[in-house]
């Protein structure tokens, strides 16, 4: 047997063969190839894979017991160092690509069988489901199971982020908070003042709360019916300024001495987002008589806030703990005359400077 092989390619009716020889010298053979070019293309990466196995090269060791799709999974997820909600979320995700390629072996993945897969998910979560499979297929790359990604190959357009109807007014706010049980009425007037996450809000203990500095600090988060001593990113843990609304709200919202936390359900446990949603919000949205909208809308209005009354972006992305690319992407579109007040901005500038305001004359 030689040292080094090459593989070859046979017509086999209407489709090409791939052929090459293992590591014991046993003739292999794979069908099913549209073209030569294919055929070759494979026999000779597995025969490449034969040199690496008798050079002892692990990856080319690991690749003779190659995984099946399921396998991988299970050995990516238990390794996958994040939150419980995040590999929860992450594993459900998954299981519509292990529903159908599950016992497929990783090298036998076809990227026109994946193309047609992506086409028949849900249009709301395809783009994180496959988001997820190349982030597990990214894996078996870097551990030397493949050479490429074979989900890379497939179109992934991002969805169009569904428009968050913000709050007009205060006025709304205060309406759908009367609504509310008295130990749950600061939740949206702070949240809309504040632009912290639902998360943010219901991790907030009252030591957080300092109403000499007029400010608040976010240093955990409820994550999985657990507070965490920690943000959702790296711009999370930071100082929020208070307005006097949000100031005045809180001295009127109800303490409690048997839990340090903030805003907690009437028995003092920590507040389950769904559920309060559910049971609080939607019917205090309903009542008040305004149209429904998830409790991220109180950030939403933040940020609409924030932007009309112009803050710098700089400044309105470290207060609400996101980056400024972040902020551009999901809310400059709250403020649709922005483009007019900009224009509006520079004429007054402009104005100005031609009359010398600002040291600068008509001729300069």
């Amino acid at each position: 047997m030689p040292a080094r092989q090459r593989g070859y390619a046979a017509r086999r009716g209407k489709t090409w063969a791939a052929r090459w020889r293992d590591e014991t010298g046993t003739g292999r053979f794979r069908g099913g190839f549209k073209s030569k070019t294919e055929a070759l293309d494979y026999a000779n990466a597995r025969a490449e894979d034969v040199k690496a196995l008798r050079n002892g090269d692990p990856a080319a060791l690991r690749r003779r017991e190659m995984p099946t799709l399921s396998q991988l999974v299970d050995e990516y997820v238990a390794q996958h160092v994040c939150e419980p909600n995040t590999k929860k979320t992450l594993e459900a995700r998954l299981k519509k690509a292990t529903g159908t390629f599950g016992h497929v072996r990783l090298d036998r993945l076809a990227i026109g069988e994946l193309r047609a897969w992506r086409a028949t998910l849900p249009a709301g979560s395809a783009w994180h489901i496959v988001k997820s499979l190349r982030q597990v297929l990214a894996y078996a790359v870097a551990v030397g199971l493949l050479d490429t990604n074979p989900a890379k190959q497939i179109p992934n357009p991002e969805p169009k982020r569904t428009e968050v109807l913000p709050f007009a007014t205060l006025a709304e706010v205060e309406a759908v908070a009367d609504e509310l049980l008295p130990h749950y009425r600061a939740i949206p007037i702070l949240g809309t003042l504040t632009g912290l996450r639902p998360s943010e809000l219901f991790g907030l203990e009252r030591r957080d709360i300092d109403r000499d500095g007029r400010v608040l600090h976010v240093r955990r988060v409820l994550v999985g019916g657990q507070i965490r001593p920690y943000g959702k990113t790296a711009h999370a843990l930071r100082v929020v300024p208070l307005a006097q609304k949000a100031l005045d709200a809180l001295a009127d919202h109800p303490v409690r001495i048997d839990t340090p936390t903030l805003f907690t359900t009437r028995t003092g446990t920590p507040i389950d987002l769904h559920r309060w949603r559910g049971r609080h919000w939607t019917p205090a949205l309903r009542a008040a008589g305004f149209e429904h909208r998830g409790p991220y809308a109180m950030r939403h209005t933040f940020a609409a806030w924030a932007i009309a009354a112009g803050l710098p972006t700089f400044e309105i992305a470290t207060t609400m703990g996101t980056s400024l690319e972040q902020l551009s992407k999901t809310y400059a579109h709250l403020l649709p005359d922005s483009a007019d007040r900009a224009r509006l901005a520079l004429d007054a500038y402009f104005a100005a400077a031609s009359e010398g305001v600002w040291g600068l004359s008509a001729d300069s």
